[in-house]
């Protein structure tokens, strides 16, 4: 390479040097030498750049000329091919950092690279730490007193991984030669150095502190006097590797005592882990002020400690939070109105619409009790979601149906409500002797119960809009989160109360009369099927046991409903029947404890009837058993997307058996012939993640794409999001 044609010359030209100096100073052969040599050195300081593909690359010395016993600056200089990226010292999701290996002479050392501050560049659903453009990192080189030569030639070989849709590993041999003298002297002109120099983070004096509570990180770093009304962003850069979830948003705030900076750990946090790094702040100061400085912080806090957060200044987060907070709130109310179309919704408001023909009085009121009813049991669903995920509960939007224990009551309930619409039994005429004002109340009751049973069964539906906002509200405060839910519980009321305040629409149905009976008996159809698809939810959850404790639960229910019905006119005879019908009561009461246990025992066969076969295996069996002409769907897991990515794209479907949309959307388009035809034609692999039950590994993936429930369908290509 350039060692040794550097070296010769350079050896020439301390020759011509010497001999010039023997002459008089003013000749012109003297003057004409030193202009040469300065020519000369001049360039030898500056090796030509050696293009390694998709970037140049060179060696800069800041420096004339050398002395022993000293130090000077050399920079790697890469010139990045547009659209393309180098990765910093923790490249994030993916890449590999930049590295230079020396081949010094003896009594001569060469720091490690200074890293300059790097910027985010998301892929897809990665996040990568790198560069773009001409990047330079000064590396400091230091001479032993001791070392003797004419010159001090540099070596090193240089290797990077340089990526844009493709990443392309790639090296280059570098080398410099410069000449040593008995003092240093710099190039005079020093604006590049300065430059590199002020794009080196500088280290903080202060030390900062992390505390960490169910996966979610609180970085506190004190830097008094930083201006809320200048800071635009702060960025957080750990040096250890899958350390954070690098694609999940920062959230920041400034105090006056310093910043706090909150989002959640990666797969490779530990317990004490190190969470020095680099934080970057941006502030609107000219055309932008971009400032780097690394941070040492304490040894992170044990799980599960409360956080020590300085929460001054609680309105001081960036600006696109609050316009996304409305944004979701807006997309939430919207989702609630749609809500009132899903199957699992509309049975229940259609029975609650049909009560307002016989409605004569307070209608509105009614109408209020039904909205309150919505809005509450949203925001007690989310509370209870919030609490669960906050002591470190993997759920999500509709997690309720993950239970089998709620699943076997909502099918009793549905149940109960289509026998009570078929005229099997009647509710609340036993309690009209109480006068009108009794009867007012229960008509309200009626009202509130009938709005906490609508939302019981819309929370597995995700209408549109939702998905956005309910995820965006499981990544807020806890009042932002509240607050969303409530639009979306006022979004779902807002129809039946607008019919209760325009009741001209209500009055464009048929008078009452014997078409009600007809209807409301049409109606219970749509409940005893609402119970059925309930059941066989529980049969993917429980297995067969599961159906049969249900089974028996609602043979126990219409039974003792039966006895209320036929009760003895002698008292003892009706006392025994009534406690006779409690006891059943209590018995169907007691039963869904034992889901969860027929839950783990159908786990369990199902694992021993499969050891030894692929899950695959196994599904296509079921699959062509039962005929079914769609795309073969394997088990979703991390390890099963990389390895079938690998092969080519990969279609991921996110499921369960109680979410209607996910259902509707799978026999419609997904579970096809014609579908199964794309795909193979294509070459696409498909996943399927069933979170039916449970699932962490589900719940984080959701997560990941601001989700908090299903469907959710991702498409991968290889080298691609």
């Amino acid at each position: 390479m350039m060692s040794d044609p550097y070296g010769l010359r350079m050896r020439i030209v301390f020759l011509m040097v010497k001999r010039a100096r023997s002459v008089q100073p003013r000749s012109f052969f003297v003057g004409a030498m030193w202009l040469l040599l300065s020519l000369l050195v001049s360039f030898t300081s500056a090796a030509q750049e050696v293009d390694s593909g998709n970037l140049k690359a060179s060696l800069i010395a800041d420096s004339l000329q050398v002395a022993s016993g000293a130090s000077f600056t050399v920079l790697l200089k890469q010139d990045i091919r547009e659209d393309w990226h180098t990765y910093w010292r923790n490249p994030g999701d993916s890449g590999a950092p930049t590295k230079l290996i020396w081949t010094l002479p003896d009594g001569v050392t060469a720091s490690e690279l200074a890293w300059p501050i790097p910027e985010k560049i998301p892929y897809g659903p990665l996040m990568n730490f790198g560069y773009h453009g001409e990047v330079y990192y000064p590396v400091t080189i230091t001479i032993d007193e001791r070392f003797d030569a004419a010159s001090l030639d540099l070596a090193a070989v240089g290797q990077w991984l340089v990526c844009a849709d493709i990443c392309v590993p790639e090296q280059a041999r570098l080398s410099l030669t410069i000449p040593l003298g008995t003092q240093p002297q710099l190039k005079p002109d020093q604006s590049l150095f300065r430059a590199a120099a002020a794009q080196v983070p500088s280290k903080w004096q202060e030390q900062g502190s992390v505390t960490v509570r169910d996966e979610i990180y609180n970085l506190f770093v004190p830097i008094p006097g930083l201006k809320t009304s200048r800071v635009t962003s702060i960025s957080y850069f750990p040096f250890a590797e899958g350390l954070i979830d690098t694609p999940v948003e920062q959230n920041w705030r400034v105090t006056d005592k310093g910043f706090n900076l909150e989002s959640k750990t990666g797969y490779a946090y530990q317990a004490k882990a190190d969470f020095s790094g680099l934080i970057v702040i941006e502030e609107a100061v000219g055309d932008g002020l971009r400032t780097g400085f690394e941070v040492t912080v304490n040894a992170v806090s044990a799980s599960g400690q409360t956080a020590v957060v300085d929460n001054d200044n609680d309105n001081d987060i960036g600006n696109d939070n609050a316009f996304s907070l409305w944004q979701a709130i807006l997309f939430a109310f919207i989702g609630g109105m749609i809500l009132n179309l899903m199957p699992c919704v509309f049975p229940v408001l259609s029975i609650k619409i049909l009560s307002l023909v016989q409605e004569s009085h307070h209608i509105r009121a009614h109408g209020w009790f039904y909205a309150l009813g919505v809005v509450l049991s949203f925001v007690l669903v989310a509370g209870l979601l919030i609490v669960l995920r906050t002591g470190g509960a993997e759920i999500g939007w509709g997690f309720q149906l993950q239970s089998p224990w709620v699943v076997t009551v909502l099918a009793w309930l549905f149940l109960l409500i289509g026998l009570n619409l078929s005229g099997f039994f009647e509710v609340g005429y036993a309690m009209m002797g109480f006068g009108q004002g009794a009867t007012e109340k229960q008509g309200y009751s009626s009202s509130f119960l009938t709005g906490v049973l609508a939302t019981i069964v819309a929370a597995p539906c995700t209408a549109p809009f939702m998905a956005s906002a309910i995820g965006f509200a499981l990544t807020q405060n806890n009042a932002s989160a509240l607050l969303i839910f409530a639009s979306l519980g006022l979004g779902m009321a807002l129809p039946y109360l607008m019919l209760c305040y325009f009741p001209a629409f209500v009055a464009r149905l048929p008078k009452p009369g014997a078409w009600m009976v007809t209807t409301k008996e049409i109606l219970a159809f749509p409940m005893y099927a609402s119970a059925v698809w309930l059941v066989w939810v529980l049969s993917i959850q429980a297995g067969s046991g599961g159906v049969l404790i249900v089974g028996v639960g609602a043979v126990c229910l219409v039974l003792a409903i039966w006895i209320l019905r036929h009760l003895p006119k002698s008292p003892p005879g009706r006392l025994s029947m009534q406690v006779l019908a409690l006891l059943l009561i209590v018995l169907t009461g007691y039963i869904p404890s034992h889901t969860s246990t027929v839950q783990a025992s159908a786990e369990t066969t199902i694992r021993s009837s499969t050891t030894g076969m692929a899950a695959t295996e196994v599904d296509s069996q079921s699959v062509q058993q039962a005929a079914y002409s769609g795309p073969i769907a394997e088990k979703y897991s991390a390890a099963a997307l990389q390895q079938r990515l690998a092969q080519g794209p990969v279609f991921v479907n996110f499921t369960a058996a109680w979410c209607i949309t996910c259902k509707v959307n799978e026999v419609v388009a997904l579970d096809s012939a014609a579908t199964k035809s794309v795909f193979d034609a294509a070459g696409v692999s498909y996943l399927k993640g069933d979170w039916t039950n449970e699932d962490p590994e589900i719940s984080r993936k959701l997560t990941e794409h601001g989700r908090s429930g299903v469907p959710l369908y991702l498409l991968y290509r290889k080298g691609a999001s």
